[in-house]
């Protein structure tokens, strides 16, 4: 019996009905019974069907209540069935959407939200709870949230849509109100005769670090092979330069020999006429002012030769994407050098570096672009601050099987509200056009994920900034 209810549940209801049937035909035979003082036996239960026809059609009522039964056993089941169904259904989209690595937001006309995924939480930084009712803008940036609810009334209104169903590049804002990008897609939905708007969205964040990357490693692959290019080409003629003005240098010097013992042997009867001449042609400028030229000709030539030096350092690196052992100091050195034209006038260098330090391994090209970054924005941080006694020094220490830089600068120093976000893709303090927010996200990104160390700084707002970098000596 427990096998035939656990096989067919139906037959459950079909029980019941039937068992209710029974008590009608039972009570009415009790009543007759006692109506006509009759004892139970089966000789007055035969004598009373017989006397009342109606009894037997009082006996239909199992049978009937029984169909009944079968008919309301088998609608239940199949509703059962449905229901199960549908739940097991709402429970697979539901799953669907919570473990889904894209953020889906669902609005209404009004854009008010009216579902919020998990990838959304994760996203932007909000909880379910928090957002459910409120309109969508506050995930936009300002710009953008007060365009959205024009163009959603212009939509309804017109049914022309230019952006839906498309995906596009746009900017999204966090709970902390971080701006970053995203990729979108809005698609509109109808949910029994009422329209709904879905929108996909996929924090490409990463994505545009990595493109930057690779941007930035191209340009540098195509600076360095010019820089290699025009380093080549000025070597050589400077070299020729540099050997001509040792050589007229030390010509001047036998020629102010050979001039001195000439006036020696003039004879006295002569030497107004010579002492006029000479006058008339400057020669005692000429010999006193052609050394100091020819000196400062030979530093310049000199310091082109180390310009091109440290051109010649960074555009031999090794491709960005291979190991390799470099002389830190060098590598620090060249970056000074090359960058020497955004500080040479708003500050002095100073560096002090650590003689254990050697060789290090790394991804140089990468490296080199990092110690250019922290230098240079050392240098706006001084001419921001307009210090008449701009202070750069760069710093190297050994701390066991990693080594310290620390490149400060006594510069303006970061405002403590913006602490947070100076690693942040896109954030920058700088005027439109002088600086894209990429360089010290970039920086982090290569120190931090490249090349598995540390990159943090200490500030003072108005006494300056120190940025440390920590590296492991050895690459894993």
């Amino acid at each position: 019996m427990l096998y035939v209810l656990q096989r067919r549940p139906f037959c459950f209801s079909i029980l019941i009905a039937a068992s209710l049937g029974l008590f009608f035909p039972a009570i009415t035979i009790a009543l007759l019974l006692w109506h006509e003082n009759l004892g139970l036996n089966w000789r007055n239960l035969i004598a009373l069907h017989r006397n009342h026809f109606t009894l037997y059609i009082i006996w239909s009522a199992p049978l009937v209540l029984g169909f009944f039964g079968v008919i309301l056993g088998k609608t239940s089941l199949l509703l059962k069935q449905k229901i199960d169904r549908l739940e097991h259904k709402t429970t697979e989209l539901n799953t669907i959407l919570n473990t889904a690595a894209s953020a889906i937001i669902t609005i209404d006309t009004a854009g008010a939200i009216t579902n919020f995924n998990n990838a959304a939480e994760q996203i932007f930084g909000y909880d379910h709870d928090e957002l459910i009712g409120k309109n969508v803008n506050c995930l936009m940036p300002a710009a953008m949230a007060a365009e959205h609810d024009a163009y959603l009334r212009r939509y309804l209104q017109t049914g022309q849509a230019t952006i839906l169903g498309n995906r596009r590049e746009v900017e999204a804002r966090r709970k902390d109100g971080q701006i970053f990008p995203v990729l979108l897609r809005v698609n509109p939905m109808y949910i029994n005769g009422t329209i709904y708007f879905s929108g996909v969205i996929d924090d490409i964040s990463d994505t545009k670090t990595l493109q930057n990357q690779l941007i930035q490693a191209q340009k540098l692959e195509a600076i360095g092979q010019l820089a290699s290019g025009v380093a080549h080409e000025i070597n050589t003629p400077i070299q020729y330069i540099g050997d001509n003005l040792s050589a007229l240098s030390q010509n001047f010097t036998d020629i102010t020999a050979y001039h001195q013992a000439v006036a020696r042997l003039i004879p006295d009867t002569l030497k107004p006429r010579t002492d006029k001449l000479a006058e008339e042609h400057d020669i005692q400028f000429i010999l006193e002012d052609s050394p100091q030229a020819i000196q400062q000709s030979l530093e310049g030539v000199e310091r082109v030769a180390e310009i091109v030096k440290a051109m010649k350092a960074f555009s031999h690196m090794e491709s960005a994407q291979s190991k390799q052992f470099i002389n830190l100091h060098e590598a620090l050195n060249s970056a000074l050098t090359i960058s020497r034209n955004s500080y040479k006038y708003v500050a002095r260098v100073e560096t002090d570096y650590d003689g254990e330090i050697g060789g290090i391994e790394c991804y140089a090209n990468q490296l080199n672009q990092v110690f250019l970054n922290l230098i240079i924005n050392a240098a706006h941080a001084i001419e921001e601050s307009q210090n008449d006694a701009g202070l750069i020094r760069v710093t190297t220490r050994k701390r066991g099987e990693q080594v310290e830089i620390q490149i400060l600068d006594n510069g303006a120093g970061i405002p403590k509200p913006i602490r947070d976000k100076v690693f942040n893709l896109f954030f920058t303090t700088k005027p439109v056009g002088k600086g894209t927010g990429q360089g010290l996200s970039l920086a982090h990104s290569i120190i931090v994920e490249k090349h598995c160390g540390q990159l943090f700084f200490e500030s003072e707002t108005g006494v300056g900034t120190t940025f440390h970098i920590l590296l492991p000596l050895n690459l894993a």
